[in-house]
């Protein structure tokens, strides 16, 4: 027997394993609508969509097609008038994943020259993120320091400016996704603005669910995703950004597909989306949209998350668990970062899949602060209170066949 076919046959018992290990747990839950099979998605991206969003997908879209083409449109015209851009910004969907958007942004806004700087002002993945590509870019990059279980202050920000002439721009996150922490934008913004730099936000967790408006003037881009708190699918993200900043020779992207400028001259000049567009996704994110709007706009979604969040918090609580901010933090108010019980016959991995096979599919809490082995719940999508209250029954119930007396953490 060659080493090849070995290896060949040891992935196929693995595989036989592991179907029967599932069959052993197999699904006795009834999923999101349209599809009772599957689990509901408390994650923060991509997340459990409503039965209309589904449905939209179900036809097929030319990238000419006039139908088509008046539908991108609009969809990019409601992204604006949903964070209050006024005619000096533009709306760019482009089909790329949230980290290659970043890429694309800060790849096209970020100065070079070793006095230009870009300040990463926010803690967590999507920090961790901006400063991995500006570094691989060469492009100067400084970062706040400070606790990542604590909100980036504007009194910190302002010391840091104040004390680095250099720094250029400003990247910021309103939201933590390894914690839920949530940073104060708008007053962040303002201080960065007046202090003459120019201002990038990440609202790729946040945008859908927390209000969010360019009117101030004090934001010059801000990143976002259709798959999150929008409650649409993946396919491509978008950047609503200042168009000046898209004439500014300062800016010069080193990416020919990643260059926001020259794709955003593109989209100008054809009136199309650059390359074969993600059709089946931009439509769905117009009815994503237009359900937004008849459940009344970022607040009221916000609103409903924070109720069935504090019902599930309610009910891990019982159980023992505990959140790892502490009370008083200011987080987004829809995901938690939960600390790892102490119980010895707790495992993760078990613990999570036991879940995913009950139904549910959360987050681990790899790389997070101060959560090694714990885990992340979100109640983001279309979700209700009935599927916070299930989600609990569950963790009850793979506490009892882990053996499990409490997810109560170590002291």
């Amino acid at each position: 027997m060659t080493a090849h076919h070995e290896l060949v046959q040891q992935i196929k018992a693995h595989r036989s394993m592991a179907l029967a290990e599932e069959h052993r747990y197999a699904p006795s839950f009834n999923g999101p609508e349209g599809q009772e099979d599957m689990p509901w998605l408390l994650t923060m991206g991509p997340v459990t969509t409503s039965r209309d969003v589904k449905l939209a997908m179900l036809a097929d879209w030319s990238m000419r097609d006039t139908e088509f083409v008046s539908l991108a449109l609009e969809v990019t015209e409601q992204l604006l008038e949903l964070v209050d851009g006024t005619s000096d910004y533009d709306c760019i969907p482009l089909h790329l994943s949230g980290d290659a958007m970043l890429e694309s942004v800060l790849g096209a806004l970020s100065p070079t020259g070793r006095k230009r700087k870009t300040l990463i002002a926010a803690h967590g993945p999507y920090a961790q993120q901006a400063t991995s590509i500006l570094t691989h870019l060469k492009r100067p990059v400084e970062k706040i320091s400070g606790s990542a279980l604590r909100p980036i202050t504007t009194n910190r920000l302002s010391k840091v400016l104040e004390a680095d002439p250099d720094i250029h721009t400003v990247y910021l996150a309103e939201v933590d996704i390894s914690t839920g922490l949530s940073n104060p934008i708008a007053k962040l913004a303002a201080i960065a603005h007046e202090a003459g730099r120019k201002v990038i936000v990440d609202a790729r967790a946040s945008l859908g669910a927390i209000p969010f408006s360019l009117a101030a003037g004090t934001v010059d881009a801000v990143i976002a995703v259709p798959w999150a708190c929008l409650e649409s699918v993946p396919g491509f993200s978008f950047v609503m950004v200042r168009r000046s900043l898209l004439t500014d020779t300062l800016f010069q992207s080193p990416s020919a597909s990643l260059d926001l400028i020259e794709l955003w001259k593109d989209i100008h000049r054809t009136g199309w989306f650059p390359g074969t567009p993600p059709a089946h996704a931009i439509v769905a994110c117009g009815v994503a949209l237009r359900r937004l709007y008849l459940e009344g706009g970022p607040e009221m979604r916000r609103k409903r998350y924070q109720e069935h969040h504090l019902r599930l918090l309610s009910g891990m609580a019982q159980l023992g668990f505990a959140p790892t901010l502490t009370d008083g933090t200011a987080t987004c108010g829809y995901l938690t970062l939960f600390k790892a019980p102490a119980d010895r016959r707790y495992s993760p991995a078990q613990f999570i899949q036991r879940l995913r096979q009950m139904g549910f599919v959360i987050m681990d809490g790899d790389g997070c602060p101060g959560a090694e082995g714990g885990f992340r719940v979100a109640t983001v999508g279309a979700i209700d209170e009935a599927v916070s209250d299930q989600f609990v029954r569950a963790v009850e119930r793979v506490m009892r066949e882990l053996g499990m007396r409490s997810g109560a953490p170590a002291r």
